[in-house]
């Protein structure tokens, strides 16, 4: 490995000009965090507020197929996030974060006017690039910003600053209850322009860039690829898991993923350079990232159904909270992540971001053991939440710090978008795992009521918890740190490009 700075290598003279040495925070840079921190914090906004509409859409379109607004969202993120980090990789980053928030500006207009259901579906699928815009933010303030201040902004920009997010919940009620579901794709709308503008006027764009043709037969192999096999994983259910359809799905997505690692060996410049993929400080980053990012998912949907289940239908459990009152759970839940996050920002230059990842995961681990453990009151339901948004922040603030020691400043972009790839699947792999166990335990007390069984709910949030600790089992032991990798301690981290900037 080279031992130059790589900020320093890296940038333009506008750019390195606030990326190198150690200055600290103005106003312009404060206005650039806040604005990028929005715009990530509007990906979040989406989905919440697709998930908490759905019915009011499926009652205002008459249509049974809602889920594939969810599906269509999650697809075009996963497939797209190789392309837009590789674009970012050869035309700029900056440039790309404002094509993805133009792109997921026209879904939101789509879907606050669609007059068909098709027509609303078609705007989910341009808000799916919202996904690349979240994993590209980080790799701009690598590149941009002072570099003792990266570690910190770059940990904050990935778990937000919470103010969206906590407060989503009550936003997303009181525009429904008032203007109608159509009125939350119109605030998003105006919260992408106004976080556009103010992105344009405070953060430069960087000058690294790795020029090269685009390799279109990679783009179409993965993104094909993760098509065929998400497409199955999500609608499986639905469809029968021992379905022709589905199995040749699987089989096919299989297949071309495969062909795309056989290519991609071959060729110098793939849309996703596996070479750099497996190195053990990228790779626990994606996995452990992905993996905190995917459950997040699955679990603000349990925890709806043990909030707002009635305790006569639940049996077991349930609250009958309304959406009102749930909001505070999201929200108590959401600040922990909030606050996991900000510690990972101070601690990762003393610590650097492995150990802060071990004790996301733990922490993870351990709000998931809470969770299926003790779910019949208020108090019991907040603690394992509480901690389970404090493990999402561990680990979705160091992965972008892991990822940006463990890959050359050229790659940042498209190693970036393995994050998003990671998340859309381990995040539609393990919705319908959960769905799966939950499903046979089902009862319906009434005409169109359908009521999870306590033990189904259980079950999911311990069949995640082990996975929580199989995957720190698998950084601490298989993915552990070698003297062949880089430094990931900030006294050696300046010596090597792919180190963590000091």
């Amino acid at each position: 490995m080279r031992s130059e700075d790589p900020l320093k290598s890296s940038t333009s003279p506008h750019a390195a000009a606030h990326s190198s040495g150690s200055g600290g925070w103005t106003p312009r840079l404060v206005l650039s965090l806040i604005s990028l921190l929005c715009l990530t914090e509007s990906a979040a906004f989406t989905n919440i507020s697709t998930s908490t509409a759905l019915p009011k859409i499926i009652d205002h379109f008459h249509t049974t197929q809602g889920g594939w607004l969810l599906t269509a969202t999650l697809l075009v993120g996963a497939a797209s996030a190789p392309l837009l980090g590789k674009l970012a990789d050869l035309y700029g980053k900056r440039r790309m974060i404002l094509a993805s928030a133009t792109a997921a500006g026209l879904g939101e207009i789509l879907a606050a006017t669609a007059p068909r259901f098709w027509v609303m579906i078609v705007g989910h699928v341009l808000l799916g690039t919202l996904t690349g815009l979240l994993f590209l933010c980080y790799s701009l303030i690598r590149d941009v910003y002072p570099k003792n201040l990266v570690p910190f902004a770059a940990s904050v920009s990935v778990t937000g600053t919470g103010l969206l997010v906590v407060g989503a919940p009550f936003l997303i009620g009181g525009l429904i209850d008032h203007l109608g579901f159509r009125s939350l794709y119109v605030f998003n709308l105006g919260w992408l322009i106004v976080m556009g503008v103010i992105v344009v006027l405070t953060t430069p764009e960087t000058s690294v860039r790795r020029p090269t043709r685009i390799d279109a037969l990679g783009v179409l192999l993965v993104a094909g690829g993760v098509t065929l096999v998400l497409l199955p994983v999500s609608m499986g259910a639905q469809w029968g898991w021992g379905s022709a359809r589905v199995v040749g799905l699987l089989i096919g997505g299989a297949v071309v993923l495969s062909v795309y690692v056989a290519v991609s060996l071959r060729i110098q410049e793939p849309v996703l350079n596996l070479r750099t993929l497996v190195r053990k400080t990228v790779l626990f980053g994606v996995l452990g990232g992905g993996l905190a990012f995917g459950l997040a998912a699955v679990v603000t949907t349990l925890l709806a159904l043990l909030v707002m289940t009635p305790r006569q239908l639940g049996g077991t459990y349930g609250l009958g909270l309304s959406a009102t009152r749930y909001a505070l759970v999201t929200a108590l839940f959401a600040l922990g992540s909030v606050v996991g996050g900000i510690v990972v920002g101070v601690l990762t230059r003393r610590t650097g971001p492995r150990p802060l990842m071990h004790g996301g995961l733990v922490l993870l681990t351990a709000g998931l053991l809470a969770l299926a453990l003790a779910h019949d009151t208020l108090g019991k339901i907040i603690i394992g939440a509480v901690v389970f948004g404090l493990g999402l922040g561990f680990a979705t603030g160091a992965m972008p710090n892991l990822v940006i020691m463990g890959t050359p400043a050229s790659e940042q972009g498209s190693m970036s978008s393995a994050g998003g790839l990671s998340a859309g699947v381990i995040g539609a792999t393990l919705t319908t795992v959960a769905f799966s166990i939950m499903t046979p335990t089902a009862k319906s007390p009434a005409p169109g009521v359908l009521v999870y069984g306590d033990s189904g709910i259980s079950d999911s949030l311990l069949v995640f918890a082990a996975l929580g600790f199989v995957t720190l089992l698998i950084g601490a032991v298989l993915l552990r740190s070698s003297g062949t990798e880089a430094a990931e301690t900030p006294a050696t981290a300046a010596a090597q490009e792919s180190a963590l900037p000091a």
